[in-house]
């Protein structure tokens, strides 16, 4: 660990206002071609990011500037004092209304690692997503696996002085089917454990997919469907009301977010939200303990979440920022639910922009269940507008989970545009 060093550095210097966040990563890494091991790497790294404070007076009052500086164990004692006069200097550059620093706590290291090696936990990952390539018409034609544990310790003036140990999975696959046509069709995964049944399941489909998809020929009449979407693409649309909820977007007034307000509504047969932040790590950047905190209840706004500074700003508790969420919805069963509907399954690009609430995406795979039967189809796209659709939204009672999201695995919006 370099937060001796640094303190030390700091001392010298006299730089009285600071945060030290010191990471230690290590991580396995295989990339394969087919079903073989193409490549297999470790890498252990250390950097440590220190935040320095400056403050000032001027014509509007008390000001706080802060600049970070990142450092390596193999600078030197005086090339880390170099860097930290240079973020010291830059900081007057960056002033702020005045704020509070978060006031530190001290605790126990918080280990989140499974007590398995990270080359032992690679080879587990990789057996989880093989496990379901054994089908003729479809296969992986290359994948990417990476754990990944990071220890780390945060250190402030103000004395926070918390440490923990977080291990995440992530990685990539391509599948390919070569009949009727020769198509691929690359895929995400993101875990905070060993998930290997999510793993297992997300190749499933994936192998489904490209498979449907090198059989679709024709895209969507042009209208306005039901639509269906699910996994990856409804915690897409579920991070607009988390994006909302921050605090430096409020306090900027990109957002009129306010505590006990009703974001979101419900016609009759459709469903409120009731929206929780989930924590991904024990500590915040700043050392803030993390935990499970309630976004939305029934539709209305129960917390802002954000950094230190802009909570000061807003006079709310300090929290940190979340990118995880878990939704406590679901009445309907998911066959039921795609009943009438156009469910696009693979996206080229779906996104989500948050400041507008609008939603888009050209489709690569979907499917339509009309009166004649499920129809395959590919092209076209869709755009809606959350805020329009807000209180016509249904969830499914199957569920869903990743690093990012764990809920139903599906939401059914009605009356969105499709362009054919």
């Amino acid at each position: 660990m370099m937060i001796e060093r640094i303190q030390e550095a700091l001392k010298e210097l006299e730089l009285q206002e600071y945060l030290i966040s010191d990471t230690e990563e290590a991580s396995a890494e295989l990339f394969f071609v087919r079903k073989k091991l193409d490549m297999r790497r470790r890498k252990n790294t250390e950097k440590a990011d220190v935040t320095v404070c400056r403050n000032g007076e001027t014509e509007k009052g008390r000001m706080r500037g802060a600049s970070e500086a990142g450092l390596t164990p193999d600078m030197d004692d005086e090339e880390i004092k170099a860097a930290l006069r240079e973020a010291y200097a830059s900081a007057e550059n960056a002033m702020n209304p005045w704020y509070e620093l978060y006031q530190g706590t001290k605790g126990e290291k918080k280990d989140a690692a499974p007590e398995i090696s990270l080359t032992d936990a690679a080879a587990l990952m990789a057996d989880a997503l093989y496990a379901e390539d054994v089908r003729n018409d479809a296969f992986i034609n290359s994948a990417e696996i990476f754990i990944e544990k990071r220890d780390v310790r945060i250190v402030s003036c103000t004395g926070t002085d918390v440490s923990y140990t977080a291990f995440s999975v992530n990685g990539e696959f391509v599948t390919q089917c070569l009949e009727p046509k020769d198509v691929e069709q690359h895929f995400t995964f993101r875990y905070d454990g060993l998930e290997t049944e999510a793993l297992k399941e997300k190749v499933r489909e994936a192998l489904n997919t490209v498979s449907d998809r090198a059989k679709a020929a024709k895209a969507p009449a042009a209208g306005t469907y039901d639509i269906v979407l699910s996994g990856e693409n409804l915690a897409e649309i579920l991070s607009f009301y988390t994006y909302r909820s921050n605090a430096s977007l409020v306090y900027a007034g990109y957002s009129d977010y306010k505590t006990d307000m009703a974001v979101q509504s419900a016609k009759d047969g459709y469903e409120k939200l009731n929206l929780n932040l989930l924590p991904t790590v024990p500590y915040s950047s700043e050392g803030i303990p993390m935990k499970e905190r309630e976004l939305l209840k029934e539709g209305v706004l129960r917390t802002l979440h954000g950094t230190s500074r802009f909570c000061y700003y807003l006079g709310c508790e300090p929290t940190g920022d979340y990118r995880k969420t878990g939704l406590h919805n679901g009445t309907v069963p998911f066959e039921e639910m795609k009943k009438g509907s156009l469910y696009p399954v693979t996206f080229s690009d779906f996104q989500m922009d948050p400041m507008s609430g609008h939603f888009m995406g050209e489709i690569r795979l979907a499917y339509y269940y009309g009166e004649n039967g499920m129809e395959i189809l590919t092209g076209g796209s869709i755009n809606g507008s959350l805020l329009e659709k807000a209180d016509e939204l249904v969830f499914s009672l199957e569920q869903y989970k990743d690093a990012a999201y764990e809920g139903p695995l599906a939401v059914r919006i009605k009356g969105v545009a499709v362009a054919g």
